[in-house]
């Protein structure tokens, strides 16, 4: 049996830390949102007593191997039997988007449906947080709050429904290191006080406010880490702006970064000339 899901990515209108934890992991406060960009995930079970799992992408640069989440989303579900998995990549690597994490929810809620569906979609985010903390949302999909290391996830309204422009350029950031430049730079946040007032703005608003409004709330800390060591960040933003965005930010730890417009027409000027500066760009959609 085979079954085909998309995984979608996830943008982050807001991203702020509330403290860093004793283990040394961080409480995040954040507003992520799927778009309609996404990888065409398949999966095909054929049983037997023994686990093989087999995964194949389109993409030379991503592993097919264990350090593939998706293999290992396949390898914690409890299934017995051979799992094909093959990925068609849309979503740009390294970049802020849970591309990685988007693959492998996908193989659980493939993995789920081919069982039959026994695991409640509670059962399948707690899974899921074994192997990543944009796992869970990946799973959850909409718009949802995220606290903890990700894992507390609070429904909320979706973003109003404009055209987003993603893009791409130059090298991606690592996580780990783009967390030790932020506790260096915030002091390890022991007096640091999150900018909840704007992430209330934002899921105060619904699909009338203004877009011009809506994106007055647009805050991401690893910014000012990111930004003076990735110049093509500020680069993309720029561009964004200049053709028509009323906000453009940076997506989680880097480097991608999204502009929303109001109109298709300035979104699809945006990426002509993103494109004529080196850069990848897609046009996308919130995803209720």
């Amino acid at each position: 049996m085979t079954v085909n899901i998309n995984a979608y990515a996830k943008i982050n209108l807001f991203l702020d830390i509330e403290s860093l934890r004793e283990d040394g992991y961080h409480n995040i406060l954040s507003l992520m949102q799927s778009v309609s960009l996404c990888d065409d995930v398949t999966v095909e079970h054929t049983p037997s007593e023994k686990k093989q799992i087999l995964v194949e992408c389109d993409n030379p640069l991503i592993p097919c191997n264990s350090k593939n989440l998706a293999y290992k989303a396949a390898d914690i579900y409890p299934i017995s039997g051979t799992i094909k998995i093959f990925i068609k990549k849309r979503i740009p690597m390294s970049a802020g988007l849970a591309g990685g994490s988007a693959d492998a929810a996908a193989v659980l809620l493939a993995l789920n449906k081919l069982s039959g569906e026994p695991m409640p979609i509670e059962e399948l985010k707690a899974l899921g947080n074994r192997l990543g903390a944009d796992v869970p949302f990946c799973i959850e999909q909409g718009a949802c709050i995220a606290k903890g290391t990700g894992d507390i996830l609070i429904k909320t309204n979706t973003m109003p429904i404009y055209p987003i422009v993603i893009a791409r350029k130059g090298d991606g950031m690592s996580t780990p290191e783009a967390y030790r430049s932020l506790d260096k730079n915030y002091n390890r946040f022991a007096d640091y006080a999150p900018k909840r007032e704007l992430l209330e703005a934002l899921t105060s608003a619904d699909n009338d406010t203004a877009i011009c409004d809506y994106t007055k709330g647009f805050f991401n800390i690893f910014e000012s880490v990111v930004e003076p060591c990735r110049p093509a960040v500020t680069e993309l933003k720029g561009i964004m702006m200049n053709f028509g965005a009323s906000g453009a930010m940076m997506s989680g730890s880097g480097t991608s970064v999204f502009g929303v417009f109001e109109n298709e027409d300035d979104a699809k000027n945006a990426i002509s000339a993103l494109i004529d500066a080196g850069a990848v760009a897609y046009l996308c959609y919130p995803l209720r």
